[in-house]
């Protein structure tokens, strides 16, 4: 005879297993190079869609086809993972955004300047959360840790520095390379998940009926 005791138990034992099987495994963090995109080392805009962020701005450069056609530069230098990098079009403000992530962290060189200043502002739905900045040389990259969780829109500014000798080129675009951002993963019912709960709905039907009309 199933008692009032036996139905409770059955109940939080079909709620645990219905959790666990809602229970998903959090991404890793997507490391994006670049180097899956194509460029001719002229600069190629980023679509959107790419790595499932918004580009506004940001540009792909091979640097090996870029550096045979203008000689050394800042892009060259700041190029982790080779071939490609990107970079703020014209030292204008570049974003990326889409939905909720975290900004873990990016490599960043000055494409002609030294001393060039770099603002990193994240944001979620338009207000500010986070801000930081920093200064970067045309030599080698600078690896910056962010680890700004729960926004989704990154601003990137820069202004002033001081030219690069023996540089040919002029200007105050930023390269970026190895960005990492982490995408949260939205918990969703597997199969398993209906099965256990439909299957426990027709036990705990059944109990009921058995102990209906008894004094437990």
């Amino acid at each position: 005879m199933i008692n009032r005791n036996m139905f409770r138990q059955c109940v939080s034992a079909l709620a645990l297993l219905a959790g666990l099987s809602f229970y998903v495994q959090p991404v890793a963090a997507t490391t994006i190079t670049f180097d899956d995109l194509s460029d001719n080392g002229l600069g190629t805009a980023i679509v959107n869609g790419y790595q499932g962020l918004n580009w506004t701005n940001w540009f792909v450069l091979n640097t090996p086809l870029f550096t045979a056609q203008v000689g050394p530069n800042g892009a060259a230098a700041g190029t982790v993972s080779p071939p490609n990098i990107a970079f703020n079009g014209f030292g204008d403000l570049a974003i990326f955004s889409n939905n909720v992530f975290t900004l873990n962290s990016a490599d960043f060189t000055a494409f002609w300047r030294d001393n060039l200043q770099v603002t990193v502002v994240g944001k979620l739905n338009g207000i500010t959360t986070n801000t930081i900045i920093f200064g970067v040389s045309a030599t080698a990259p600078t690896l910056e840790i962010f680890n700004w969780a729960g926004i989704n829109e990154v601003d990137v500014s820069t202004a002033g520095g001081i030219h690069h000798a023996p540089y040919t080129g002029e200007g105050t675009e930023v390269v970026m390379d190895n960005l990492v951002i982490t995408t949260p993963v939205i918990p969703t019912p597997e199969p398993s998940t209906l099965l256990i709960v439909g299957t426990g709905l027709v036990v705990l039907c059944l109990a009921r009926r058995r102990c209906k009309g008894r004094v437990v």
